[in-house]
C-alpha cells in the first residue's frame, strides 16, 4: 500500500489533505512541518508520495527538500504545493517531482497529483531492479 507523507506548516491545512487521502483510500498518511522532520521521518520509513509546501515557515524550503529526497530516496514521488501563484511550476519540475498544486486545493486535484506519484514511483522502483539484475 502506498504511503504518504505531508510537509506542511499549517496544521489546517495537513488536516484538509490528509481527510483528502484517507477518504480516498489511503491509509498511512503522516504530516510533519517541516524538510528537517521529513527526513527523519523518511529515514525511519521510506513513503511513495512526499507532498510538500514549497514555502515552509522554518528552515530549509520545499525546493530544497525535493532535492535531498532526489538524492536519497530516488523512487519517492515529489508534488510541490504553493499558495504563491508567481512561482513558475517549470521552475520547482524536476525529476522525481511529478505534480506542482496551488492553494486552495481540490480535493480531485490532490488525488489525481498522488495517483501520478504512486505510478511514477512504481515506475521507477521497477527500472532500479531492472537495472540490479
Amino acid at each position: 500500500m502506498a504511503s504518504v507523507l505531508i510537509v506542511e506548516d499549517d496544521s489546517a491545512v495537513c488536516d484538509v489533505l490528509e481527510r483528502f487521502l484517507k477518504s480516498a483510500g489511503y491509509a498511512d498518511v503522516t504530516s510533519v512541518p517541516d524538510a528537517q522532520a521529513a527526513l527523519l521521518a523518511m529515514a525511519g520509513s521510506q513513503p511513495t508520495v512526499v507532498l510538500c509546501d514549497v514555502r515552509l515557515r522554518e528552515g530549509p524550503t520545499g525546493l530544497w527538500l525535493a532535492e535531498r529526497i532526489r538524492e536519497l530516496y530516488p523512487t519517492t514521488a515529489t508534488i510541490l504545493a504553493t499558495a504563491d501563484a508567481t512561482i513558475s511550476p517549470v521552475q520547482s519540475l524536476r525529476k522525481g517531482i511529478v505534480a506542482y498544486l496551488v492553494k486552495p486545493f481540490r480535493r480531485d486535484d490532490v488525488i489525481r497529483a498522488v495517483a501520478e506519484g504512486v505510478r511514477w514511483s512504481a515506475t521507477e522502483t521497477a527500472k532500479g531492479r531492472i537495472e540490479e539484475e
